[in-house]
């Protein structure tokens, strides 16, 4: 089944695929800055910079546009230090610079000509926190 955000963005081009439910997830992490430790009298003691927030998804190919899931394996297999990634979260969406270390694919076949690949999962991080502390 395809997540009702048809569309993934990247880097402002938008690719028609599917996200196979339920594979998107996303995670927090509170980052600490160099004075966040153990204080003398036993005390956590915290030095927050902020949150980032990472995304890891399944992505299927539309079958009507074969073509637009190869053009998304090969923009996010690009060598850069990252991408301007549009993704929901919450009721809205969130953009954010992400970097990408890896991701994988699977060929489901041949058919009318056409190389069947699939079940591509990736997992996008944030290169800095999305939100810091007011």
């Amino acid at each position: 089944m395809a997540l009702s955000f048809p569309v993934i963005v990247l880097d402002g081009q938008e690719y028609r695929v599917r996200v196979v439910y339920p594979s998107l997830t996303r995670e927090f992490e509170l980052l600490e800055g160099p004075n966040a430790g153990q204080m003398l009298s036993g005390r956590q003691e915290r030095d927050l910079l902020g949150t980032g927030y990472s995304y890891e998804m399944t992505i299927q190919p539309d079958p009507t546009r074969p073509l637009e899931y190869d053009a998304l394996y090969e923009a996010l297999s690009q060598p850069v230090d990252s991408h301007q990634i549009i993704l929901p979260y919450g009721q809205s969406v969130l953009s954010f610079a992400a970097k990408i270390q890896s991701g994988r694919d699977v060929m489901r076949g041949r058919l009318a000509g056409i190389n069947r690949w699939g079940d591509l999962s990736v997992r996008y991080q944030y290169i800095e926190p999305q939100r810091v502390p007011k």
